[in-house]
């Protein structure tokens, strides 16, 4: 079976008005833990307020989280997808745009994110199950060979008598 979008939904959409100031949204984020949450505007999604962001945009550049507010500094330019899109389909929308979470919607209503390790650990889970049809119908064939190998070591003493008999 194919790795479906909506089965791997693990972030809820937890989401913060575009007013709430960045300290009382990572106080939110560490209590809950949580990567990131939604921002939105009159109840519309605006961005994605991550911990990268945290700490690339107020931390690292030394401004004051109490001071900035969620819409000032979340991520704008967010990458959706279908809940029903497949995972190779999402970590190629990944690749593309260069992103660690994607919002995945339902019709218009979002149900939540995705992110690369969930989908990461979802493949490899997938190929383990193809890994091991594999070994099976390789040790398969390899202890068929193994027979037929030892049966044929076995008549090794008929036919050298045969071939001993048609000399003569």
């Amino acid at each position: 079976m194919a790795c479906r979008i909506e089965t791997l939904v693990s972030e809820s959409a937890v989401s913060l008005d575009s007013d709430t100031d960045v300290q009382t949204a990572a106080a939110h984020m560490a209590e809950q833990g949580l990567g990131s949450v939604v921002v939105t505007q009159y109840g519309r999604v605006i961005g994605l307020f991550t911990e990268r962001d945290l700490l690339t945009r107020i931390v690292g550049a030394g401004k004051q989280p109490d001071a900035l507010k969620l819409g000032e500094v979340c991520t704008r330019n967010l990458i959706s997808v279908s809940h029903d899109s497949s995972c190779a389909n999402a970590v190629k929308l990944m690749r593309t745009n260069r992103c660690r979470r994607l919002l995945v919607y339902h019709n218009d209503r979002l149900q939540g994110l995705v992110n690369l390790s969930d989908l990461a650990h979802a493949m490899a889970e997938q190929n383990s199950g193809k890994n091991l049809l594999v070994n099976l119908v390789g040790g398969i064939t390899l202890i068929v060979v193994i027979a037929v190998i030892g049966m044929l070591i076995s008549h090794i003493p008929d036919m050298l008598q045969l071939a001993e008999r048609t000399m003569n």
